[in-house]
C-alpha cells in the first residue's frame, strides 16, 4: 500500500514539475521572508540566469543587483493580498508581475507565488501596427460606419476588474426591465455613467433621459421642477404653467442624482409618484399619468439616514428594488491603467498632443489611493497633458502628494497625511475592518464574533460595504 502511495505521489510531483517547467509565463516562488524557493525556465530567460543561481537568494538582494525593478515582494508582504505591477528585468524586458500570497490559518505568509508575462513582444507588435496604420487609411470611413452600429457607451466603459464586470453583467439584465434602481458609491466612482448605460441599453433608449441633481436645486423650487405647476400657482409663475421633469421624461428615464438631498417633505410626493405612476402639478387638482422609469443615485448612507429619520423608510425600499454598489477606484487596480490610457487618449486628441506615461509614473499612479476616484484620475490626466514640457510624462511631473505617497500604504482615507472629519475617519475604519474580516472569514457569524458585534449587525455591514450582487 505504501509503495502504491509513494508511486502516486511521485507521479503527481512529476506532473507538477512538468506543468511548472513548460509554463509560458514565469513562475517565481518565495517563502514568507523573501527567500527564493523556485524559478521556472521562463524566469531564467527573463533574468539571464540559471535557477540554481537564483534559488536560495533573497528577493531584495536580487532587486539590488538589478534582476528586476521595482521589487514587488515588500508590497505583497505588507498588504497580504494579490498585487500586480509592471517591472523591468536585467535583460531589458518589460513584464507584468502578479504576486499572490498563501496565508496560514493565523494569517501569516507561508509563501508567495509570483507569475509574470513578457510585455516586450506585445509592445513591439503595437509599434508594428502603428507603422502600418497608413496602409489602412482607405478603410477608415468603412470602419467608422461599422462603429456606429456598436454600443459606443459600453465600449468606452472601462471594466476589467471582477467587481466592475459583475456590474456590467447586471446592467445587461436590469436594462431589460423597468424596476427602480438605486446606485450607490463614493463621489466620482462613475454612478452617472452606469445610469446612462442602463438607459441606453433599455427599450427606452430612444426616449428622454432627464438627469436632475437633487442637491443643486434650491429647496423652494424642487417641487415645481419635478412635478411642474399650473398657471398662477405662485407669484412669478409662468402664466401658461410648466411641465415638470416627470412629464418631460415620460416614456423615458428620470435620473434622480444625489437623492439623499431630497427634502423630507417632498419624499411622500415622490413615493406616490413612483408607486402610482401619476403626479400632480403644484397648484393643480387633477392627477397626470406618467410612464417614467426612476433611477436614483447617492454617495450617502441612506440606511443610516432612515435610522436618523432624515430619509423615509418606505421611499428607501421603493428606490432600492435593485441596488448597485460601485466600489471605489482604489479597490479596482485592474481598471486604473486602462482608465489612464483612455483619458490620455481623449486629452491627446483634444489638445493635439502625443503624451504618454513612463513605467515609473504609471506604477506610482496605479498604487495611489485616488480619494477622488475616476473623476480625479480623469482631471489629472488632462492636467498632465496640458502642463507637460514634452510627450514623456515622468514621475517628477506628477503632483507632489502622489509622488510622496507610499506604495505599500493601506489605501484608505484614514491616514495621517490627510485631514478628514472624525465621522469620515470612523466610516473608513469600519469599512476597512469589515472588508478585511470578510476576506478572511466569509461568515457574518464569525465576523460578528471577531469584531464584538451581533450577527445581524455584521450582516448589515457586509451588505453595506461588500455589496455582493
Amino acid at each position: 500500500m505504501e509503495i502504491c502511495e509513494l508511486t502516486h505521489y511521485k507521479n503527481l510531483n512529476h506532473e507538477l514539475e512538468t506543468i511548472i517547467n513548460t509554463c509560458f509565463d514565469e513562475i517565481f516562488v518565495t517563502d514568507g521572508i523573501g527567500t527564493v524557493l523556485r524559478v521556472n525556465p521562463a524566469g531564467e530567460a527573463f533574468y539571464g540566469m540559471k535557477a540554481a543561481e537564483i534559488v536560495g537568494k533573497n528577493t531584495e538582494e536580487l532587486a539590488r543587483k538589478g534582476l528586476f525593478s521595482p521589487s514587488l515582494f515588500p508590497i505583497v508582504k505588507e498588504r497580504k493580498e494579490r498585487v500586480s505591477m509592471i517591472q523591468r528585468t536585467r535583460t531589458g524586458q518589460t513584464i507584468h508581475c502578479i504576486g499572490n500570497p498563501s496565508l496560514d490559518p493565523e494569517g501569516n505568509i507561508e509563501f508567495i507565488i509570483f507569475t509574470s508575462r513578457d510585455l516586450t513582444e506585445i509592445r513591439q507588435l503595437r509599434n508594428k501596427i502603428e507603422r502600418t496604420e497608413h496602409l489602412l487609411e482607405s478603410f477608415q470611413e468603412e470602419l467608422e460606419e461599422l462603429r456606429k452600429f456598436q454600443n459606443k457607451e459600453e465600449e468606452e466603459f472601462i471594466s476589467f476588474s471582477p467587481d466592475m464586470r459583475k456590474i456590467v453583467k447586471m446592467v445587461d439584465k436590469i436594462a431589460k426591465v423597468d424596476s427602480t434602481v438605486l446606485v450607490t458609491g463614493k463621489s466620482g466612482v462613475g454612478k452617472g455613467v452606469i445610469v446612462s448605460l442602463i438607459h441606453k441599453k433599455s427599450k427606452r433608449r430612444k426616449q428622454s433621459f432627464i438627469h436632475v441633481n437633487c442637491g443643486a436645486i434650491p429647496e423652494p423650487l424642487i417641487e415645481s421642477e419635478l412635478f411642474g405647476y399650473e398657471p398662477g400657482a405662485f407669484t412669478g409663475a409662468n402664466k401658461e404653467g410648466k411641465k415638470g421633469l416627470f412629464e418631460e421624461a415620460n416614456g423615458g428615464t428620470l435620473f434622480l442624482d444625489e437623492i439623499g438631498e431630497m427634502p423630507v417633505n417632498l419624499q411622500v410626493k415622490l413615493l406616490k409618484a413612483i408607486q402610482e405612476h401619476e403626479i400632480q402639478r403644484v397648484g393643480g387638482t387633477r392627477p397626470i399619468q406618467v410612464d417614467t422609469r426612476i433611477i436614483a443615485a447617492t454617495n450617502k448612507d441612506l440606511e443610516k439616514m432612515v435610522e436618523e429619520g432624515t430619509f423615509r423608510e418606505d421611499l428607501f425600499y421603493r428606490l432600492n428594488v435593485i441596488p448597485i454598489y460601485i466600489p471605489p477606484l482604489k479597490t479596482r487596480k485592474e481598471d486604473i491603467s486602462y482608465l489612464m490610457d483612455y483619458f490620455l487618449e481623449i486629452s491627446n486628441k483634444k489638445y493635439g498632443t502625443s503624451a504618454y506615461l513612463t513605467l515609473e509614473a504609471e506604477n506610482k499612479l496605479i498604487n495611489y489611493s485616488w480619494p477622488g476616484n475616476v473623476r480625479e484620475l480623469e482631471n489629472l490626466m488632462e492636467r498632465l497633458v496640458v502642463i507637460a514640457d514634452k510627450d514623456e510624462i515622468q514621475l517628477t511631473d506628477l503632483p507632489q502628494k502622489i509622488v510622496n505617497s507610499s506604495i505599500g500604504q493601506q489605501q484608505y482615507a484614514v491616514q495621517i497625511n490627510e485631514i478628514c472629519s472624525l465621522k469620515q475617519a470612523q466610516e473608513e475604519l469600519e469599512e476597512q475592518l469589515i472588508i478585511n474580516a470578510y476576506k478572511k472569514y466569509h461568515s457574518s457569524y464569525k465576523i460578528g464574533k471577531v469584531l464584538g458585534i451581533n450577527q445581524s449587525t455584521a450582516y448589515r455591514k457586509i451588505q453595506k460595504y461588500i455589496k455582493e450582487q
